[in-house]
């Protein structure tokens, strides 16, 4: 490695351990014994690697020199014979990744050199079979797709002429994985993608290739669909309008976690905008998006730009400080989104129902998710998903789970009784009394009014649905007061099937019960207890509705079957907690713990050393100031 072949915020090295970092400076040191040797400062992705940021204290003036600026403990100087810059991309490196057909077995008489231990404490042996096949479909000139993930691939090869006949031989080639690599240059990885001209498929996730500027894509690209350049750097959404120019079959394109907060400069129609910063025309094949965590803060500014997308399908903008849904239809009022059918909002800041509102005025929306957002965090799992069904009554899935005739019946049932009471409250005064005490005014019929007017604002789904369940809402108020014993309870009792899957009663047969939605899981826990004789602290419910394959734990004693969505015909699960597996676990979390601990003071003694050595520093230079006096 010469300082000529590195290039300071661009080239991209490894070390011994894997770590991977890019180097910011090209150099003396002043902290050097030699000051005419060159090193390389690295700032490491892995943000505890290094010893110190970028600064250090010059030999020859005790005083602090800053060669490049990192993380406290990011930074590091390599000498340039400890440099890794990486390797070229080669038919011997993507044949090194599969296994001669000709090469030893692993399993010549279909065991591996491996045992299991059994309860008992004996070996058993473990069998492979089939190793001949496996093998023969992973060559080279049979698989369509290679994954070359974290080989420290940084450039082609020095010479493509003198390859591109073996190369020839990987043409039937549609998808390369290059995850987690060296590459730094766009010219770089454009050689490469011309080495397979069939690639439907190629990732360049984690690759810091940073934003084209300059480079030109040309139109060698048509057949490629996919393309992941997530976590590489791109700081300016031209790069991407420049990706949808070059590649106007691309159907996939994922791009979390880049900077795309200057999309809110492009126009997605011709109008009122420049050739260069205009989105008409691009992305007419696109099928997905990904924008997860790409600095984006407005639905309107930032989000709406892809509104006449004609064939997305899947958006997933997760981890964007976004507050509001704002869907405004087009002047010439064609659709918006008009096929979209998933949306992904986990990670946002939307923290009221009213900002998912318009969501309805995409009428193709069928799948949602919502997750870990302000609004998500302060309810139960099954209030979101309830409430959600019954005010977006497009959806089929939310949260990856399909939703059930069943459910939304129940839920949209439960919706309109919630803001019955609340209107019920309005009409007898309760909350205007309430309100006036608080403010020391007085009730009219027209604070009643608007107080209604504001209820129905706030529940835009509210006066449909009633007169969807009007007829079945009377008959069960009906129901319920000809029992003086049930009163309004009636419509709350759900069927449960409670079965034990614990190794001592999972033969017995399974309670069958009717509870109230309002029971809490620590009465079942003590139901269960009693009939399948696991003890309440050893035990782990889980629930799953009818036709939902994954269970979800119920895993808090206070909170009701109500707060975790459980609904008629659900099925609960009784497992038994392993109690030496448990203890396992919280020794792993134990020393987990202890390694952090140790991290975070390895880390606060550097940075109390770095205070003390300014200080030392700062003390000489006043002295020596006062000397010079």
């Amino acid at each position: 490695v010469t300082p000529s072949s590195l290039q300071p915020n661009i080239t991209r090295v490894r070390d011994t351990s894997g770590f991977i970092g890019t180097v910011l400076y090209v150099g003396p040191v002043a902290s050097a014994k030699s000051q005419t040797e060159i090193y390389a400062g690295i700032a490491w992705d892995d943000v505890t690697r290094g010893k110190h940021d970028g600064s250090v204290i010059s030999k020859s003036t005790n005083q602090i020199v800053r060669h490049f600026k990192c993380g406290p403990t990011q930074g590091s100087f390599l000498r340039l014979s400890k440099v890794d810059v990486g390797v070229e991309l080669t038919p011997q490196l993507m044949r090194s990744r599969y296994v001669r057909p000709d090469a030893e077995l692993i399993a010549p008489d279909n065991l591996l050199p491996h045992v299991a231990r059994t309860s008992s404490g004996r070996d058993k042996p473990i069998e492979f079979w089939g190793e001949v096949k496996l093998r023969n479909r992973q060559q080279l000139e049979v698989v369509e797709e290679i994954s070359l993930r974290m080989l420290g691939i940084s450039k082609p090869p020095p010479d493509v002429a003198l390859v591109l006949e073996e190369i020839a031989e990987f043409n039937h080639l549609r998808g390369i994985d290059l995850a987690g690599n060296l590459l730094s240059d766009w010219e770089d990885v454009l050689k490469i993608l011309r080495l397979f001209p069939n690639l439907h498929n190629i990732s360049l996730a984690s690759n810091r290739i940073n934003d084209l500027g300059s480079v030109a894509l040309g139109s060698s690209f048509l057949n490629l669909k996919s393309l992941n350049l997530n976590n590489c750097n791109i700081s300016t959404f031209q790069t991407i309008a420049s990706i949808g120019a070059a590649i106007p079959h691309l159907e996939e394109l994922c791009v979390a976690h880049c900077d795309l907060a200057d999309i809110e400069s492009f126009d997605s129609s011709s109008e009122n905008s420049d050739e260069e910063n205009r989105l008409e025309g691009l992305f007419q094949n696109l099928v997905l998006l990904d924008l997860s965590n790409c600095q984006l803060t407005s639905w309107q500014r930032h989000i709406m730009k892809f509104r006449n997308l004609p064939r997305l399908e899947s958006l997933i903008v997760n981890d964007n400080t976004i507050d509001c849904i704002e869907v405004v239809t087009n002047g010439d009022h064609s659709a918006v989104f008009p096929n979209l059918t998933s949306l992904q909002l986990a990670g946002t800041t939307i923290s009221t129902w009213t900002a998912l509102d318009q969501l309805n005025s995409i009428p193709s929306l069928r799948s949602l998710r919502l997750r870990n957002t302000p609004l998500t965090n302060t309810l139960g799992v099954g209030e979101v998903r309830s409430t959600a069904i019954a005010r977006l009554p497009s959806l089929e899935f939310f949260n990856a789970s399909p939703i059930t005739n069943r459910e939304r019946v129940e839920a949209e049932r439960r919706y309109v009784s919630t803001v019955s009471r609340e209107l019920l409250l309005i009409s007898s005064g309760v909350i205007l009394a309430a309100e006036r005490d608080t403010d020391g005014g007085e009730s009219t019929g027209d604070d009643d009014s608007a107080k209604q007017a504001q209820m129905f604002a706030k529940h835009p789904q509210f006066k449909v649905l009633l007169e969807k369940h009007k007829d079945t809402m009377l008959s069960l108020a009906n129901a319920g007061c000809g029992s003086s014993n049930q009163g309004n309870i009636g419509e709350e009792i759900i069927n449960v099937t409670i079965r034990s899957m614990a190794a001592a009663s999972c033969d017995m047969e399974p309670l069958r019960k009717r509870l109230p939605r309002s029971l809490k899981v620590g009465r079942i826990k003590t139901m269960c207890a009693k009939y399948f004789r696991v003890d309440i602290d050893l035990q782990m419910l889980h629930f799953r509705a009818e036709g939902d394959p994954f269970p979800s734990e119920l895993d808090d004693a206070e909170h009701s079957l109500f707060y975790y969505g459980v609904n008629d015909g659900a099925e609960i699960l009784v497992n038994e907690i392993d109690v030496e597996a448990l203890e396992r676990e919280k020794a792993r979390e134990l020393d987990d713990h202890s390694r952090r601990v140790k991290e975070q003071e390895q880390h606060v003694s550097v940075l109390q050393s770095m205070k003390k050595n300014d200080q030392r520093i700062n003390t000489l230079a006043a002295e020596m100031a006062q000397t010079r006096v």
